[in-house]
C-alpha cells in the first residue's frame, strides 16, 4: 500500500485526493490546508482528524510519515515546501509551475537530483489523449517535418475574472508572471511535441481590459456599492458570476468559499471577490503572445487570451506533408494529409477514460503515471520530471523577460 499526503486542499488538491480514494493501492494519510472548512472535508477521504494540519510546517514537523507528497499549494509557496519534503525523504508530485522563478526552479532540480528524490511536474496536457493523439502522429512521421506549431489558451473571461483579477494569481509578484501560472501546461506541449530545442523567444503583451480606464460609468470599488444598473449589465458582477460559477465549476481559489454564503461575503467587503473587476489592485496579464524558434528553423507560437466565452486550447501543427488542428474541449481532430483530404479523428472514442475527467482525461493518467513513477519507475513518454521541466519553464521565464523589454528577442541558453 503506498500511504502519500497533500500539501494544500483547494481545487487541485481535492482532484488528487478523488482519485486516491478510487485506488485500493493508494492510501491518503495526511492532509495540510490552512483553510478550516477545506481542511475538514478531508475527513471525507478517510483522513484522521489528528492526522489533519493547519500548515504545512505543522505536517512537515511530524517527519517522514509516508511515502509521496502532493504539493497543491500556491505558486510561491513551492520552493520552501518541496526543499522540506525532499530534506525529509519525501518524493514529491509538485503542482505547476514548479516555482516563481528559474532560479528556484533549478535548486529543486539539483536537490532532487543531489537527493535521489523523484520529483515530477503537473504538466498535464502531456497525459491527454487528445495531444498524446497528435505527439503519435508527429512521430510516426504522419505529418512531415514539423515547421511550425500554434497554440492558443483561451481562459475565458470569468475565468481570467476569477482567477487573476479577484483570485490569487491577481498581483504578479505574489505568485507567478501569468504566462507562467497560466501557460506553462502549454509551453510545455509545444517544447514536448517539437522535436527540437528552442534556441531563442520574444513575446509582448499587457494588462488590456482590467483597468480603470476601462472602467464603465457608474462603477465602485466594491460590487456592493456600484450603480445598480450598471452592476446589473456588467459581465463580472460578482452577485450573478460566483453563485452560477460556484455551482459548475471551482477556481481561481474559490475551494475556500465553499460553505460559505457567498452574499453575504460580497454585501461585507470581507473577500477580494468583492472587488470590481476594474478598480482592483491585479497586475495579471489579460493577454499576451510568445514567439519561439528553434535550432532546425521551426517556429512556434502561443496565444493566451482571457477573451473567450469557453475555457479551452486550441492547437494547428503544420508539417511538410500534413496539418492537423483541433479543440481540445471537444476531443475532435482535423487531420490533412497533403493531396488525401480531411479526416477527422474523434478522440473521445479512442480512449475509455472520460475527456470530461479534468483536462480531457489528463488529469487521470498523470496520477497513475506518478504513482507508477514511485513505486515501478516504468519507462513512460509523457512523464514530466523536474529535469524535463525546466526547458519548458525557462521558456516561460524568457517570454515575460522579453515581454517586459518591449519583445526584445532572448536567446534560451
Amino acid at each position: 500500500m503506498v500511504k502519500v499526503a497533500i500539501v494544500g486542499f483547494g481545487s487541485r488538491g481535492r482532484m488528487f485526493g478523488r482519485k486516491i480514494m478510487a485506488d485500493d493501492n493508494v492510501q491518503l494519510v495526511a492532509v495540510a490546508e490552512p483553510v478550516q472548512q477545506s481542511r475538514e472535508l478531508a475527513l471525507e477521504f478517510g483522513v484522521a482528524p489528528e492526522m489533519l494540519f493547519a500548515d504545512a510546517d505543522a505536517f512537515f514537523a511530524q517527519g517522514k510519515i509516508c511515502d509521496a507528497v502532493f504539493i497543491c499549494s500556491q505558486d510561491a509557496q513551492h520552493i520552501d515546501m518541496a526543499m522540506k519534503a525532499m530534506e525529509l525523504g519525501y518524493d514529491i508530485c509538485l503542482e505547476k509551475p514548479a516555482a516563481v522563478n528559474i532560479e528556484d526552479c533549478i535548486a529543486i532540480r539539483d536537490t532532487a537530483n543531489r537527493l535521489g528524490r523523484k520529483v515530477m511536474l503537473t504538466h498535464v496536457l502531456r497525459y491527454a489523449p487528445f495531444y498524446q493523439n497528435i505527439k503519435k502522429l508527429i512521430d510516426d512521421g504522419t505529418l512531415g517535418e514539423i515547421v511550425t506549431i500554434n497554440q492558443t489558451e483561451n481562459i475565458a473571461y470569468w475565468h481570467f475574472a476569477l482567477s487573476y483579477v479577484r483570485g490569487p494569481w491577481r498581483k504578479m509578484a505574489d505568485s507567478s508572471c501569468t504566462i507562467i501560472a497560466k501557460c506553462c501546461h502549454d509551453l510545455d506541449i509545444i517544447n514536448w511535441l517539437m522535436p527540437s530545442k528552442c534556441t531563442s523567444i520574444s513575446s509582448f503583451g499587457k494588462l488590456f481590459h482590467f483597468c480603470e480606464e476601462k472602467a464603465p460609468e457608474g462603477s465602485a470599488q466594491w460590487c456592493v456599492d456600484c450603480d445598480s444598473k450598471t452592476r446589473e449589465n456588467c459581465l463580472y458582477n460578482a452577485y450573478k458570476i460566483y453563485p452560477q460559477r460556484m455551482n459548475t465549476s471551482v477556481v481561481g481559489g474559490t475551494a475556500r468559499l465553499k460553505g460559505r454564503d457567498i452574499y453575504d461575503i460580497l454585501d461585507s467587503k470581507e473577500d477580494v471577490i468583492g472587488r470590481c473587476v476594474y478598480h482592483g489592485e491585479n497586475d495579471a496579464i489579460d493577454n499576451q503572445v510568445v514567439n519561439m524558434n528553434f535550432d532546425n528553423g521551426a517556429t512556434a507560437h502561443l496565444t493566451m487570451t482571457a477573451f473567450s466565452e469557453r475555457c479551452y486550447r486550441y492547437i494547428h501543427v503544420h508539417g511538410t506533408k500534413g496539418q492537423i488542428h483541433g479543440d481540445a474541449d471537444t476531443g475532435i481532430l482535423h487531420l490533412t494529409v497533403y493531396g488525401q483530404g480531411e479526416t477527422q479523428i474523434d478522440v473521445n472514442k479512442l480512449t475509455q477514460q472520460s475527456l470530461n475527467d479534468g483536462h480531457g482525461g489528463g488529469d487521470y493518467f498523470l496520477y497513475k503515471d506518478f504513482i507508477d513513477y514511485i513505486t515501478n519507475d516504468s519507462p513512460s513518454f509523457t512523464r514530466t520530471t523536474i529535469d524535463d521541466s525546466i526547458e519548458s519553464h525557462l521558456m516561460g521565464f524568457k517570454a515575460e523577460e522579453s515581454r517586459l523589454a518591449g519583445g526584445k528577442v532572448l536567446p534560451i541558453e
